[in-house]
Order: structure tokens, then C-alpha cells, then sequence
């Protein structure tokens, strides 16, 4: 067996693969009379089936097995032992003459290559957000703290603060329920035509307008399980059946209350217990600030980096790849779309290459500690729990694969995020987190 590649260019080569017979004739053999043995062919005994027959019926399968296994072992092994960085991956070109009768089985593939770039960290000066906490901030923490520990009781009315458990009929043109539903529960706070509700009893009925039901349009396409783009065209005439009205009132500020939140003894005090609220909030906004900083920090380099891609084999691939690409065409809008997610993907990887960030299984095996120990701290259960019992919990949150993925992805970027805070000049820029939000908002379109 013998593999080559010649580069037609910076971007794209051609892999060639050479398999000669006496690299999978053994195996072939080997399973040929495997087959012999246990065959049950009618006419014959078992074991005494003509290995001419055999041959007619397995060899050639087999040898497609045996040589797409070679291929497939061969061409990554070739392309990690040469340091080869290719784009989607190895494309088959077509040969009108192949022959799988020949001696010599010749493949050749389409690489699409890397593109060789370079970053420079130091040369990067990027904003970094202050974000201020204020008094009626707290305020505000507090009061959904006082809300989630709060107590339900049953209202005889609806009004401020109550919460309304029930079902939206469609109406059809001539007033009549349809068999359209929706059950929902809804805070009277949220309703944007207040004064239709208020008031009413268990049992009653409103009629109302979809698009007044809600102020927020989130809200609304959440309840009636909307996408985004179909809120606008949701114009339905509604009747909403009131089931049971509840009033949800607010945890006292005592000590119990206290120990809930933050742990058995943790604040003594109406003025502790705020100070550590602000306390909690600003790291927080910590963690949010560094997570835009970071985006921020990739978006230049993306922006500021300049390389360019294999066009016209990444649209090649994506037709090769994807079953929703059934044009040239297709593919290569699908390509556009997906250029600068390729793009932020590369640079990122290259910052990950230059500053050697990896991660271990010891890495994720912290960071499910970690995990453990937020969701904890955030059900008030206190830190009552030792090193073994936090292991062992977080050893079963690793089972799940979609979590372990994802505790993976959180430690590359807290390693990512360290490679930027020593190596970028950061300016510090205070800010309301309104003020921040809206920064945030800015950032977004940019990923767009």
C-alpha cells in the first residue's frame, strides 16, 4: 500500500491511495473460508459447498469491506502522522475506468486544507464591563427571591399579583368555542388588557383578543407554543376559562428565610443578608462580563484576521454531506451561511494551538464538582456534603454524554478566557447592566 498527496494549491490537494492485492487477500481468504464452513447451501452438505461458489457469492463484498477499511485506516492515519489540516473531510473523485479487478486498486481524494493564519493576542485592546450594582438592583434580587420562596394560597378574585390557571378556546367567526385549546396558567402582572380580568372568579369566562392578552410577546408565544415568526400572523379571538386563581405571597425576611438562600447561619441580618446579594450579583455579572469579553476578544480576530477557504471544495463537501443540499446551488447557500461560524471555529482553534489549551478527563471531573456544588449552594441545601458524596454525584452526572460534553466545553472556555485576560489589554468600562444589555444586543449582531 503506498499514500501520497500533491498540493494543486494553498488550499486544496489530491490524496492518492495505492492497495495492492496482497494487502487484503489474506483476510478475504480467511473470511471465504469461514463462510465454506458454516455455508447451507441446498444440494450441498454443510462445510462441502465448492469454494467457486463461495467465491461468487462473498469474495467481491468482502473485498469492498476489506479495502474501505484500509482506506478509511490509512488515509487519517496518513493525514495525522504529516500534520496534514484539512476542512470537512477527504472528498472521493470519480474514476470511469476503476476496475476492482485490477491488481493495483488506485483511489484518489479532494482535501480541502486549512488555511495557515496567524494571531497576536498582544496587539488587542478590548472593552471590559464594570457592571455596576445598585441599590434598587438588590432590590429587585430580593424581591424574586421573596417571590420563588414564597407561599401559594387560593384568591377569591383576580387582581394584582395573582396568578389565573385555566384554558384559551379558539372562537370561530360566529362566537362559538372550537376544539382548539391551550392550558396555561398566567400572572395577572403580565396581562396587557388588565381590566378585562380583574375581578373575575373561578369559573368565569373572558373573551379577549390574542394579541392583548400579553404586553410581552415572548409571553404570548410561549403559551401558545409559537415560534417567533408566527406571532405576528396570531390573531386569533380567544375565550379564557378560569379554572382557580391564586395569590403567590412573599417570603418574610427572617432568618429562615435567610438560611434557605444561602446556607444555616451564613447572614444574620436584614443588612448581611443584602450585602451578600450585591455580593453574589456582581460576581455574577463577573462571569457575564468575561463571557462577553471573550466573544468580543474572538469577533476581532475573526473581523481582523484575514484568510482565505477552500470555496469551492467546502461547497462540494456540503452537497457531498448533507441530503438537504440537493443542488450545487443549495450548497452553496448553505456554505454562506456557515462561513463565519467556519471562520470563528479556525481562529479559535488556532488560539487554542498557539497557547496549548486542552482538556482532561481530571479538568471535567472538577468542573462536575464545581457544577455539583453551584446547584447546591443554589437549593439552599447548604455545603453539608463531603469530597466522596460530591465525587460520587458528580461521577453520575458524567454518565449523561450531552452533559459531559458540555462541562468540556466549559472548561475550554474558562481556559480560553485565561489565555485572554493575561495576553489582551483590557479597559475597564463601568456600566449599568442595562447599559450592558444593550452592549450584548450590539455583540450579537455582530455574530450574526
Amino acid at each position: 500500500m503506498n499514500v501520497t498527496h500533491v498540493n494543486a494549491d494553498d488550499l486544496s490537494a489530491v490524496l492518492t491511495v495505492s492497495i495492492d492485492k496482497a494487502d487484503y487477500t489474506d483476510k478475504v481468504n480467511s473470511a471465504l473460508k469461514n463462510y465454506k464452513k458454516n455455508a447451507n447451501v441446498p444440494g450441498f452438505r454443510k462445510g462441502h459447498v465448492p469454494m467457486g461458489l463461495i467465491k461468487k457469492q462473498y469474495e467481491k463484498p468482502l473485498i469492498y469491506e476489506e479495502v474501505n477499511k484500509l482506506l478509511q485506516e490509512n488515509v487519517d492515519k496518513y493525514l495525522t502522522e504529516n500534520k496534514i489540516e484539512i476542512l470537512g473531510q477527504p472528498l472521493p473523485k470519480e474514476d470511469k475506468s476503476f476496475d476492482w479487478d485490477n491488481d493495483t486498486l488506485k483511489f484518489e481524494f479532494e482535501l480541502g486544507l486549512a488555511p495557515q493564519f496567524d494571531v497576536n493576542l498582544e496587539e488587542i485592546t478590548l472593552p471590559y464591563h464594570k457592571i455596576q450594582v445598585s441599590d434598587e438592583d438588590v432590590d429587585k434580587y430580593i424581591e424574586n427571591f421573596r417571590m420563588r420562596y414564597g407561599k401559594m394560597s387560593e384568591a377569591e378574585t383576580a387582581a394584582e399579583g395573582a396568578y389565573l390557571k385555566g384554558i384559551f378556546y379558539e372562537l370561530d367567526e360566529n362566537g362559538e368555542e372550537t376544539a382548539e385549546h391551550y392550558h396555561a396558567t398566567i400572572a395577572f402582572n403580565d396581562l396587557k388588557s388588565k381590566e378585562l380580568f380583574e375581578g373575575k372568579k373561578k369559573d368565569d369566562k373572558v373573551e379577549v383578543d390574542a394579541k392583548e392578552v400579553f404586553e410581552d410577546d415572548d409571553k404570548l408565544a410561549a403559551t401558545f407554543g409559537l415560534e417567533k415568526e408566527e406571532v405576528a400572523d396570531f390573531n386569533k379571538k380567544l375565550v379564557f376559562k378560569i379554572q382557580s386563581i391564586t395569590n403567590h405571597e412573599k417570603a418574610e425576611m427572617n432568618q429562615e428565610f435567610f438560611d434557605k438562600i444561602y446556607g444555616e447561619g451564613e447572614v444574620d441580618s436584614e443588612e448581611a443578608f443584602r450585602a451578600k446579594v450585591k455580593e453574589e450579583s456582581e460576581k455574577m455579572y463577573v462571569e457575564e462580563a468575561d463571557r462577553v469579553m471573550l466573544t468580543n476578544g474572538l469577533l476581532y480576530l475573526v473581523e481582523n484576521t484575514k484568510f482565505d477557504l477552500p470555496k469551492d471544495f467546502l461547497v462540494k463537501w456540503v452537497q457531498f454531506s448533507n441530503k438537504e443540499a440537493d443542488s450545487p446551488e443549495k450548497a452553496e447557500e448553505m456554505y454562506e451561511g456557515a462561513e463565519k461560524g467556519m471562520r470563528f471555529q479556525l481562529v479559535e482553534g488556532k488560539v487554542a494551538n498557539k497557547f496549548d489549551i486542552s482538556v482532561t478527563k481530571e479538568d471535567i471531573e472538577s468542573q462536575a464538582i464545581e457544577m455539583v456544588k453551584k446547584q447546591i449552594a443554589m437549593y439552599g441545601a447548604g455545603m453539608n456534603f463531603d469530597d466522596a458524596m460530591l465525587k460520587n454525584i458528580a461521577q453520575q452526572a458524567l454518565q449523561d454524554e450531552n452533559q459531559y460534553r458540555q462541562l468540556a466545553d466549559q472548561v475550554f472556555a474558562g481556559k480560553m478566557l485565561q489565555v485572554f485576560k493575561d495576553n489582551v489589554k483590557l479597559e475597564e468600562k463601568e456600566v449599568s447592566f442595562d447599559e450592558f444589555l444593550e452592549d450584548v444586543k450590539a455583540q450579537n449582531e455582530r455574530t450574526k
